[in-house]
């Protein structure tokens, strides 16, 4: 054991070694420009840079049909990163509720939490509406879905301002792939509701900067962001932080940088305190 310890912490810290990281970056440079799935590469200040260092002609971002079957695992049941939320939902989610799901893709949370927030056999609460919000392509094949599916209270839309009327915000692993922090979001919104539950987001205790992840279907721009900036960015707004949690079910590691890993991911409960203005 002490030997493999110790040929894994020398594989680790090899490209260091100036001719050796040289050799072992252009590798990974040529083996990440063939889009495997879940890598990263880079640190980069902010979108427009990162996505100038993507290989040329390849696909970028989820407005594209290929990318609109993702995640169909995670419409049959929870995953391990979902209980929390799931949690705080169970208490909040009634015929009231307008929920803004931000970057819901194709409706995968509405599907794969039913079980867990309706009351069989009935459903979700009548009266409840779960709005998406993606990119063209993704809602145009939820839509579909939907229909298919006869699924009820569901509808999608290209717009963030079609939140403003919500109460309920989620953003669970979608902040990170758009160029806009949540303070911006809720500006577009012209909204600030009253819950906000943010998941699978990549915090750490360093600077705020841009990466490439390669899905396996195409390359992202995708932000790594400061955990303090962004709590501060909404108790800012008049939040106040109920709960937080770790998901290490994700991860992200970015070669031949320096403590820019991230070993867990993490999710926030905000709620507004109608005492601050």
């Amino acid at each position: 054991m002490g030997l493999i310890d110790t040929g894994e912490r020398i594989a680790r810290h090899a490209w260091r070694i100036p001719v050796v990281g040289r050799i072992l970056a252009m590798d990974y440079a040529r083996s990440f420009a063939r889009m495997p799935p879940n890598k990263f590469r880079g640190v980069f200040p902010g979108f427009a840079e990162a996505e100038r260092s993507i290989p040329q002609g390849r696909r970028i971002g989820y407005d594209h049909d290929a990318l609109s079957g993702m995640y169909r695992n995670r419409m049959e049941r929870a995953c391990q990163s979902d209980y929390a939320v799931l949690f705080w939902l169970q208490r909040i989610v009634d015929a009231d509720t307008v929920l803004f799901d931000f970057g819901g893709h194709v409706g995968v949370s509405f599907y794969g939490w039913e079980q867990y927030l309706g009351h069989p056999p009935a459903g979700y609460p009548p009266g409840l509406r779960w709005r998406v919000c993606d990119v063209p392509a993704i809602i145009e094949e939820g839509a579909k879905l939907a229909e298919e599916r006869g699924a009820t209270g569901l509808d999608f839309t290209s717009d963030i301002a079609d939140g403003r009327d919500c109460n309920v915000l989620l953003v669970a692993g979608s902040l990170q792939y758009v160029d806009l922090d949540m303070p911006q979001l809720l500006e577009k919104m012209g909204n600030r509701p009253q819950h906000v539950l943010v998941n699978k987001m990549p915090l750490y205790d360093g600077e705020t900067f841009v990466t490439v992840q390669s899905t396996g279907r195409a390359f992202h721009p995708y932000r790594i962001s400061n955990r303090d900036e962004f709590v501060a960015s909404m108790t800012g707004l008049g939040y106040r932080v109920v709960d937080h949690w770790s998901n290490r079910e994700q991860y992200c590691r970015i070669p031949f940088t320096r403590g820019r890993d991230i070993d867990a991911y993490s999710g926030y409960y905000f709620v507004r305190d109608d005492s601050v203005r």
